[in-house]
C-alpha cells in the first residue's frame, strides 16, 4: 500500500486493490487566511459499499457523516493519504476561540484530538466488523 495516492488513472486503479473496509484515508485541504497560508486535514473511512454506477469503494467523513465515493473523492481533491498527518490539525476539531488561554487552547486541541481519534476507530470498526 501506498502513502500517496494521486488522481492518474494508475494511483486510482491501486487504491482501488488496496482499500479495505475500516481504513482511513486523509485529505489535506490548502487554506488562505488572514494570517497567511495553513493546512488541515479530513478523514474518511472505507466503508463495507459500493458505487452503484462504477463499483469503488464508498467512503464516509468522520467529521460530518457523509459519504462519496473514493474515485469521486479521489477526483475531486486530486490527493488522497492513507497516513494521519501529524503536525496538521483535523478540521473536525478546529479550534478557534481566541479568548482561551493557552493551557486551556492546548487542553481543548487535545479533547478535541481524542475525540476525533475515538469516532475515526468506532466507525473504522464498525466497518471491518460488517465485511466478516
Amino acid at each position: 500500500m501506498k502513502a500517496h495516492y494521486r488522481a492518474t488513472r494508475g494511483d486510482k486503479n491501486a487504491l482501488r486493490r488496496d482499500l479495505r473496509p475500516g481504513m482511513s484515508i486523509f485529505i489535506i485541504n490548502e487554506h488562505a487566511g488572514n494570517w497567511g497560508p495553513s493546512q488541515t486535514y479530513r478523514e474518511y473511512i472505507v466503508t463495507d459499499k459500493k458505487s452503484k454506477l462504477t463499483g469503488y469503494p464508498i467512503v464516509q467523513a468522520t467529521s460530518h457523516g457523509g459519504t462519496e465515493s473514493v474515485d469521486s473523492l479521489l477526483a475531486h481533491e486530486r490527493d488522497i493519504y492513507t497516513q494521519r498527518p501529524t503536525s496538521i490539525p483535523n478540521v473536525a476539531v478546529k479550534d478557534s476561540h481566541n479568548a482561551y488561554t493557552e493551557d486551556a487552547h492546548r487542553a481543548a486541541k487535545l479533547v478535541g484530538d481524542l475525540h476525533a481519534m475515538e469516532v475515526s476507530a468506532a466507525m473504522s470498526e464498525r466497518y471491518r466488523l460488517a465485511r466478516r
